[in-house]
């Protein structure tokens, strides 16, 4: 009986997150009808489960009837943002990308995943398809091999890994995008633990070696202002 019921409230809240999860930067609001078809659940369930979110402010219901994420949201991000320092990282991501007028970003790793945490896009009109939140692989692109190197890799003595350490950065040409560049260099913490790579990033056509040294300047200077623990 005791199982059964922990089974139950497991199932609960496995299927909260997978309502949370379905919201995206394409799609902001769903029905009810539509988070049922996607998940598969049966609508009684769906109503029961999105009533109690909304108690707890992680949806809200619009006056269509459409729900979307809550505020709660909100709350949680800030504790995110202070507990992972991104009070401080923000105005460096955005100080690199206004001073080199590409895009700048911060990647963790979490789950043997890349994580961008934060990102300030070039105000031009050529985007990237990534933005905060993105889970990618960790063995691609410029802040992959950066994790890797200073992080599951670091005791490497020779080879590929080694080698980025001993250079201090990674430059990414044709590997995640085929039309853009990425070049990243680590975050290290004043214990001298590692926290993540900052990556500046942007259209291949843009690309030379000077602005690889300009732009290998731009990130290093700013990463002195960086005092974490």
């Amino acid at each position: 009986m005791i199982l059964r019921s922990l089974d139950k409230k497991y199932n609960a809240i496995e299927k909260c997150l997978q309502i949370l999860s379905i919201f995206s930067l394409d799609k902001t609001q769903f029905s009810i009808n539509e988070i049922c078809e996607k998940l598969d659940f049966n609508i009684s369930t769906t109503y029961r489960i999105l009533s109690t979110l909304e108690e707890y402010g992680y949806v809200s219901r619009l006056k269509n009837k459409d729900y979307v994420v809550g505020t709660q949201a909100l709350y949680l991000s800030a504790i995110y943002t202070q507990s992972n320092h991104l009070e401080q990282i923000r105005p460096i991501v955005d100080a690199i990308r206004d001073i080199s007028g590409e895009t700048a970003s911060f990647f963790v790793e979490e789950d043997s995943m890349r994580i961008c945490l934060y990102r300030a896009h070039s105000r031009d009109e050529i985007r990237h398809n990534i933005e905060q939140g993105s889970r990618l692989e960790l063995n691609r692109g410029a802040s992959g091999r950066i994790i890797l190197a200073y992080g599951k890799r670091k005791n490497d003595k020779a080879g590929f890994y080694k080698e980025i350490r001993d250079d201090g950065y990674y430059l990414s040409i044709h590997e995640h995008n085929p039309s853009l560049f990425a070049i990243a260099i680590p975050v290290i913490s004043k214990s001298n633990i590692f926290v993540g790579a900052i990556v500046a990033s942007g259209p291949i056509s843009r690309f030379n070696e000077n602005k690889k040294r300009l732009l290998l300047n731009i990130l290093r200077s700013n990463l002195t202002k960086i005092v974490m623990p």
